[in-house]
């Protein structure tokens, strides 16, 4: 089983991105889209709580994260992140748990409207964020 996950990202990411596609009208919450997309099988982790985390992120995250559509922040985008990761991993948790809307009017729904995910698998998919990220 464990050579079909890295089998089943392959196929996850690019339809994920295939579905993230911008309409031309472009919101004014939205971000440009950054030069290169992030590949998140490129980073090397051998924690396994990363690796879960990781897992969880590709399967519910990315749709938003990997792009910035709706003003999400884009992971791995360090300028974008310090100041968020700067507040502490327990608000972190709480607005991805919770939900959050920002400054700018950008939405983060509850679980990112993945209401099933537990709170720990919220806070593995912000570990791997922050790990990401920083």
């Amino acid at each position: 089983m464990g050579g079909r996950l890295p089998a089943a990202v392959a196929i996850i990411v690019p339809l994920l991105l295939v579905g993230c596609d911008k309409p031309e009208e472009v919101s004014s919450h939205s971000q440009p889209v950054p030069s290169s997309v992030f590949d998140p099988m490129a980073l090397e982790i051998i924690d396994a709580n990363l690796i879960k985390g990781r897992e969880i992120w590709v399967r519910t995250c990315a749709q938003c994260h990997i792009r910035g559509l709706g003003g999400a922040p884009i992971i791995a985008d360090k300028a974008d992140w310090a100041p968020r990761i700067l507040q502490g991993k327990e608000v972190l948790y709480d607005h991805a748990i919770n939900g959050f809307v920002g400054p700018q009017l950008n939405e983060m729904p509850a679980k990112g409207g993945f209401l099933d995910l537990t709170d720990e698998e919220v806070k593995l998919a912000v570990d791997f964020v922050v790990f990401a990220s920083e």
